[in-house]
């Protein structure tokens, strides 16, 4: 699936990035073949890098209080799976899985029940998981996140969690393609008068953060 790190790392051919011996990427994947996959793609790049460790978590982003297990519904991967679930294009297969279960139903509607399973995954909070690894959030340097949609969720929760301003990452870059269909064909699904792109900017703003536009994706520096 789309990996802006590894463009970053990789395919840019920079040398500012050919050695990263002094980079720790924090990588959180639900999907367990796409977490499969994350793992030969670091071990690369640590033989052709000489990147010297990654920490690669298998989990999903929840902030529901009190929950360390969440249903996550996917694509059924599985060799055996039904024909029709292996025709759907790549980015379906591989790139959607949701904790909202009814969005899932809402985005593959009539294969739903032929290719959707569910399966219980540990989940927690940003932090905690960091926590959980010994990583403190004020070494995070950079937030990278595309949750199909679910980053109005996810970054004021996080940035709540965190707390603190000087335990927040310099650079947030985010997906807003999603946020923007869904505020155009859902505008009140979500409930509040805001649109999700607006609960987004207005929680980073209300940080420090400038944002710019940066296409399909917003970047946010903390300045």
């Amino acid at each position: 699936s789309n990996d802006p790190m590894y463009a970053m790392f990789v395919k840019q051919k920079s040398d500012l990035f050919s050695n990263l011996h002094h980079w720790l990427p924090v990588i959180i994947e639900p999907v367990p073949q796409n977490y499969e996959h994350l793992l030969d793609t670091y071990t690369g790049i640590a033989e052709t890098h000489a990147l010297g460790c990654a920490v690669p978590i298998n989990a999903a982003v929840s902030y529901e209080v009190g929950k360390s297990e969440c249903p996550f519904c996917r694509v059924n991967l599985a060799e055996d799976s039904p024909r029709v679930c292996k025709d759907l294009p790549n980015w379906k297969r591989l790139q959607i899985g949701s904790l909202d279960c009814e969005n899932s139903k809402r985005l593959f509607r009539n294969v739903f029940d032929q290719c959707i399973i569910q399966d219980p995954l540990p989940c927690s909070s940003i932090s905690n998981l960091l926590r959980e690894r010994a990583v403190p959030n004020k070494n995070v340097v950079i937030l990278q996140v595309d949750i199909e949609g679910y980053e109005f969720v996810l970054l004021p929760n996080f940035l709540q969690d965190v707390g603190e301003n000087s335990a927040l990452p310099p650079v947030i870059h985010f997906e807003t393609k999603v946020l923007l269909e869904l505020d155009r064909t859902q505008p009140s699904a979500h409930g509040g008068n805001k649109s999700r792109l607006g609960t987004v900017t207005e929680a980073l703003t209300s940080k420090g953060y400038v944002l710019y536009d940066d296409w399909e994706d917003m970047l946010a520096i903390r300045i």
